[in-house]
């Protein structure tokens, strides 16, 4: 069974992950992953440090995420905010507007059924 060591990093900008993965005594880094979710930033790499590693694994798995700063902490509460008002005055408006009458088929009054069977007669 092969273990994995997993590391949480947090840092306030970018470029510091890799500040801080070059300040590590490092062999490697390889797999690079960047996303964005939800407005967060969040890198993922391997690195393989060149002193051993206590758990039985040759790498560790680094996730590191950007904390969000003032601006962009406003600039994600300002764009909330618009997306609720623009709903809420999308919804408003179309309570406003009666919706098209779609014309339909006409509905035909038929006779009632009459039994036209002669042992009945």
């Amino acid at each position: 069974m092969t273990r994995t060591k997993w590391m949480r990093l947090a840092v306030r900008d970018p470029a510091d992950i890799l500040r801080w993965a070059g300040a590590q005594d490092t062999r490697r880094l390889d797999d690079f992953r960047h996303r964005v979710i939800g407005g967060r930033e969040f890198v993922s790499f391997r690195m393989v440090p060149r002193y051993a590693i206590e758990i039985g694994t040759s790498d560790i798995i680094v996730v590191a995420h950007v904390k969000a700063g003032a601006r962009q902490r406003l600039t994600a509460g300002t764009a909330a905010l618009a997306r609720r008002t623009a709903r809420r005055a999308i919804a408003a408006l179309r309570s406003r507007i009666a919706p098209a009458l779609i014309p339909t088929a006409e509905l035909y009054q038929f006779a009632a059924p009459q039994r036209s069977s002669p042992s009945l007669r």
